[in-house]
């Protein structure tokens, strides 16, 4: 028996932890059960490496830049450039990601699609997340570094990584497309900074947006969305000892790894369901452990407050609920003063899932009949059979999606 004992757990430690061995991918959710030993699964790279080695593998080309913004976040952008390119594209992040999203699906990642496609691509990063933890005078261990929402993103992360990125270029106009919050902050910059946006953006793309969400989207996630909000009379929003998803945190490396070595990967699926709505395009079973990796990154509990209260106000897409007393230092009213969408004047391109929990149809439909008519220029795509993160890992999500955007694109480019 000691023999055994002694054979099995070194060939047990080299099956997890050597690469070589190490099958890390299954091509079928049924082949995780015997991961190591189906022919089905094997050991894929990017699932070990950073985001500059994922696209040095893939495409061979990376810049990293690092832009300040008005109130002092240092932000960190990475470009994958092309030479005399069709034009230039700004990817904007999700809540609880990075840009490590645009390129976690391997070989045929969203930011390579359009690489590819000839444009010069951007991926941006918002203040606080795992590649944006610094400030000129603050310290992420310190309360105010994380007294933000998704309106200081669009104020001020957006503005300034936009504005960088035109300079750098030579001043040309943008695509921007964000998604899920990305979408909700683009709203939020090309409403209170109308005529920065017209200046600096040719067409914005949002999808799944997450502004106007009222009491009949968000499914689940309204209910666990609740217990934090519940809790800001006993834990202040601003103590960086109750930021969610903190990586550095035992926890949270321990629950990564369960869920990364968990074999019944469609169990997981099943339950992420009941947040994002039902799929019946289902995400690739060879992206559910990169999707697990990529995302978790730090939230302020203040970036729930504020969803909440969308929640709550049945999808008034408005600025932070301080409070009556401190709206009124704030706004000069009572309430919170709504974004000014109807001012938006550079041209929106909405995209939304059928099946999205999170921001549910009823919510894009307010989003554009919200916009003028000179923002829709180009209208609006519905995808059937979509949740909320078919976006980023569906099956089809380059034939339903992104070559529809480039198409449009394309439309815009032969007009100029």
């Amino acid at each position: 028996m000691k023999t055994v004992f002694l054979l099995v757990v070194p060939l047990m430690v080299a099956l997890f932890f050597t690469p070589q061995i190490q099958r890390n991918t299954c091509r079928s959710y049924f082949s995780y059960f015997n991961i190591f030993f189906s022919s089905d699964c094997y050991y894929n790279p990017d699932l070990d490496d950073d985001i500059l080695g994922i696209i040095q593998r893939h495409v061979g080309v990376h810049e990293t830049h690092q832009v300040q913004t008005d109130d002092g976040y240092l932000l960190t952008l990475f470009r994958i450039p092309r030479q005399n390119p069709k034009g230039v594209i700004f990817f904007q992040h999700s809540l609880c990601t990075d840009a490590r999203i645009w390129v976690s699906q391997y070989n045929e990642s969203i930011a390579f699609f359009f690489w590819r496609a000839g444009y010069d691509v951007w991926l941006g990063n918002t203040r606080g997340n795992y590649f944006c933890k610094k400030h000129v005078s603050l310290n992420p261990t310190e309360a105010a570094f994380w007294n933000f929402t998704f309106h200081e993103i669009g104020y001020y992360d957006n503005h300034a990584s936009i504005e960088y990125v035109k300079r750098q270029i030579g001043g040309s106009k943008i695509t921007y497309v964000g998604y899920s919050m990305g979408g909700a902050s683009g709203m939020v910059y090309a409403s209170t900074r109308d005529k920065d946006a017209v200046d600096s953006v040719k067409l914005m793309v949002v999808m799944s947006s997450s502004t106007q969400l009222g009491l009949d989207c968000a499914g689940f996630l309204k209910y666990t969305l609740f217990i934090p909000y519940n809790l800001q009379g006993i834990v202040s929003f601003a103590d960086p000892l109750f930021v969610l998803n903190r990586q550095d945190v035992w926890y949270v490396k321990i629950a990564r790894f369960l869920a990364t070595h968990f074999s019944c990967k469609k169990c997981m699926l099943l339950i992420s369901h009941l947040f994002t709505g039902f799929s019946q395009d289902d995400l690739v079973p060879d992206l559910i452990n990169m999707f697990i990796r990529v995302h978790g990154s730090e939230i302020p509990l203040k970036i729930v407050y504020h969803y909440y209260q969308t929640y709550i106000s049945d999808g008034l897409f408005r600025r932070y609920d301080h409070g009556e007393a401190r709206n009124l230092e704030i706004y000069g009213t009572k309430e919170p003063t709504s974004y000014p969408l109807e001012n938006i004047k550079v041209p929106v391109h909405i995209v939304h899932g059928a099946n999205d929990n999170i921001d549910c149809p009823t919510a894009n439909e307010k989003l554009y009949n919200t916009l003028s008519k000179n923002s829709t220029v180009y209208g609006k795509l519905m995808v059937e059979g979509f949740n909320h993160f078919d976006f980023l890992y569906g099956r089809y999500r380059n034939e339903k999606v992104y070559s529809k955007i480039l198409q449009i694109l394309d439309d815009i480019n032969r007009k100029e």
